[in-house]
Parts: structure tokens; sequence; C-alpha cells
């Protein structure tokens, strides 16, 4: 098994990227993070998620994200740029290993990315596979407002329900602080974030930290890099409907999602599902997970990369 660090060039910007193999005849999955902005290498690996068996599987750092955060070469941070990024990170991938296609793999507001990827340029992929799809993300968080209120009215969360209620929820909520504490104290705590069991942000500073892959300048990045993309993508995820955006899909397309995930709502990923085209899809509704049901319920999602997604006829 190798795991690797590398920096890929893109008009004048390095990107970096993790690449995990044990067989470089594997097919290739590309791992789009979430955030904006977060990097999900750390928690994914700290999970012991075994995926590596079926993929050579590379986590790419999005500009401006932990590795690829660079405020004096990255520019203007924008959902086209990280489109065509993505892209030329695909064509290195399929260079590097010889391939026709590769796999795309979006968590959370990597979902938007891939989304779009996969719409727009299906030549490059054999299949896209959705973990916490986005849908339309005002009406997610309009999901997510309620949860909160009513699991704190149901724990008998006095001062819970009068925090949660001191905040008024619109259409302007990705600006809102308000909104953003209270996302911070209760959405983990009440288990609609990260994990149903809960996974508190001390715990997401241990793993990123923890990280022995990163050097302390690209530790000390990371909290740069989620702020810098939050600011310069906030509004257009929050003004986004994936569904809209990407109405037909050329390639299979599999959507990955907990039931009781808050983060992006499984109503409205069960909303995108059903909206787009694609020759073949697929919902699996993971049963007591949130926001990472591929490391929540890892026998069960392998299981799905195995005998679902994986189709031995179509490997290049």
């Amino acid at each position: 098994m190798t795991f690797t660090k590398e920096f890929v060039e893109i008009d004048g910007h390095q990107n970096g990227l993790f690449i995990e193999t044990v067989d470089d005849a594997n097919p290739v999955l590309l791992f789009l993070h979430g955030g904006p902005g977060f990097p999900q290498t750390p928690i994914i690996k700290q999970s012991g998620l075994n995926w590596k068996e079926l993929f050579t599987v590379c986590y790419w750092e999005q500009r401006g994200t932990g590795m690829s955060y660079n405020a004096s070469t990255q520019g203007e941070i924008t959902l086209e740029r990280l489109i065509t990024d993505g892209i030329t990170v695909t064509e290195h991938l399929k260079k590097t290993f010889n391939k026709e296609k590769i796999y795309l793999c979006g968590h959370s507001w990597g979902t938007l990315l891939g989304s779009i990827m996969a719409h727009r340029y299906p030549q490059h992929f054999h299949a896209y596979i959705g973990i916490g799809q986005l849908g339309r993300h005002l009406e997610s968080n309009r999901d997510t407002y309620a949860f909160l209120l009513e699991t704190a009215i149901t724990k008998g969360d006095k001062k819970a329900v009068k925090d949660i209620r001191s905040v008024t929820f619109d259409e302007d909520f990705y600006k809102s602080k308000g909104y953003r504490r209270i996302l911070g104290r209760y959405l983990n705590r009440f288990g609609g974030g990260t994990k149903k069991n809960g996974y508190s942000n001390l715990e997401g500073i241990k793993d990123l930290l923890g990280f022995r892959h990163y050097t302390w300048k690209e530790r000390f990045n990371i909290p740069k890099g989620i702020f810098t993309s939050y600011d310069a993508l906030s509004e257009t995820m929050a003004k986004s409907d994936t569904a809209s955006l990407t109405p037909t899909f050329e390639i299979p397309l599999y959507i990955i999602h907990g039931v009781d995930d808050y983060s992006t709502s499984y109503n409205e990923a069960k909303r995108f599902f059903e909206k787009i085209e694609a020759p073949s899809k697929k919902l699996f509704a993971f049963e007591n997970c949130a926001h990472s049901p591929f490391i929540e319920d890892q026998d069960r999602f392998i299981k799905i990369l195995k005998t679902e997604v994986l189709d031995d006829s179509i490997l290049v």
C-alpha cells in the first residue's frame, strides 16, 4: 500500500493531492471534500475506511483549502474555477494511471461541485457517487433549523430552545452569525451533524492537526482556508438548486444519504434524486446515520461500492 502526497500546478497555483493505492491497476476514484474549504482526508483515515482495496483514491484539496491554500497565488475562488480545477485534476489522474475514465465521489459541498462536473463532462467518468447530496441549500437549512428547534423542545432543553428561537431564519441565513453559532453549538450535539452519535468540534480539530502528512504550515492554513472558502462560496451554495443546475446525467448515479442528516437534509437529497434523469440511478438511505454515512456504516457503504457501483464490464 502506498500513500503519497503530491501537487499539481494549475494556473500557477499548487493544488495538493493525497493518493492512496494498493494496486495501480485498480479503478481510480476522485474524492471531492465538503465545507467548502474543509479537508476530509484526516477524518476518513482516522475512521479506518478501507476503500483503498477497491479503488486508487485521490483526495484533492480544492483551491483555497489546506494544502491548496496560498493567498498570493490562488486568486478568486469561485464554483466555476473549482470545476475547471477538478477537470484538470481528473485529466492528471487519467494520464498518471492510464485510465480512460475514473469514478467521481463528492461529499456535502463536494456534491454540488461533483454533480456539475459529472453533468458537464460525462466522458471522464464511469459513475458519480453523491454522499450527503446537496439539493436546495436554503430549503435544506430550513429543515435544519426546524430539526434543531424540535429536538431542543423534545429534550426539554429550555436554554437551547430560547437560544435557537433568538435566531431568525430567512433567505440570508448564510450571512447570519447567529445561525452559524447555533449550528456550531447544537447540530453535532443533537446528532444531525457529522455523525449521528456526535462528533465534537474538538474531535475535528484533533483529527486535522494530528494528521502527520501535513506540514505545520499546512495545518495552520486549514482554518484560513475554511473561512476564506466560506466567504467566497457561501452565497453560491446558499442560492443553489443542484437539480436545476444538473437536470440530466449520461452516467450512472448513486446517492448515499443519512436519514438523520441535517447538514444536508435527506428531504432535499431525495428531491434531487427524484428530479434528475440518468441512465441508472439509485438512492441508498442509511438509517441511524447523519452526514457521514460512508464513515458511520462502513460495512454497508463498502458493500454498495462492491455490488452496485463497480461493474467489471466498464472498467478500463
